[in-house]
Parts: C-alpha cells; structure tokens; sequence
C-alpha cells in the first residue's frame, strides 16, 4: 500500500471532534479520518449521470449534491427497484411496497415512475412491457 502524505489545516473545532471521534473509535487520528472518509464514501450508491443515494440520510441527490425532494410514496418504489438491482421487479410487488394493501392502478404506479425520472433522469428506472421495472445504473 502506498503512502500519501497529506497536510490539512484544521479549525480547532474540527481538531476537538477528530481527538472525540479518536477516542470513540480507539483509533490514531489518522486511522480515524481514514474510517470517517471510508464510511462517507461506502454510504453512497452512483445512480449515474452524477445522482447518486446516500443509505445513511436514505435520500437521492443531485450533480450539485441537492437532494432531489422524494416523496414518501416515490421513495418506497426507488427503495423496492433499488433492493433488487438486476432484477426486473414486478409491478405488483412495487405496489404493494408503495401503497400496501391499497388497491392502486397501474396508471398510478407510472405516473410515479415519471415523477422519479422528472426529478432525477429518464434512465434511472427501465421499464420492461407487461413486466415490471428494474434499476437502470
């Protein structure tokens, strides 16, 4: 492994929560950087086109890290297709994921779909004809 050295400039702030965060996760302030850095980077799923959802604040952001503003509703079906990446989901189940035991038409559930793509990229779910949807990052 390489070593980079690497000097930053810290405010006394941030210098009292990595000797905080040191001490939390018994570790060098180095080491503790590396494990903050790390987790940052591991919490963040590419959705191309620059989006990309970060599974701790369970939201979607933008090119300008902006979260794009999902609903609840839409979150639950982006969660369902994202759950099964690579997998085509099938309509039913994304309902069912979204509305429970509501009754909801497939007129909905598109509807949904293109107030995701409007808010984040046409790409992002695929449809697949008389199917269901898959993730398509």
């Amino acid at each position: 492994m390489s070593s980079n050295i690497l000097t930053i400039d810290l405010t006394k702030e941030m210098e009292r929560f990595l000797k905080s965060k040191s001490k939390e996760f018994n570790l060098s302030i180095e080491d503790t950087l590396k494990e903050i850095l790390n987790q940052q980077i591991d919490s963040r799923i590419d959705l191309g086109k620059g989006f990309y959802y970060d599974k701790v604040l369970k939201k979607v952001f933008d090119r300008k890290n902006q979260d794009v503003g999902l609903t609840k509703t839409q979150m639950a079906i982006f969660n369902t297709i994202l759950k099964s990446k690579g997998t085509i989901v099938d309509v039913e189940v994304i309902k069912k994921s979204a509305w429970k035991d509501k009754n909801t038409s497939i007129f909905t559930l598109r509807n949904m779909i293109k107030q995701i793509r409007d808010k984040t990229y046409y790409g992002l779910i695929k449809s697949h004809s008389s199917r269901g949807y898959s993730a398509g990052f």
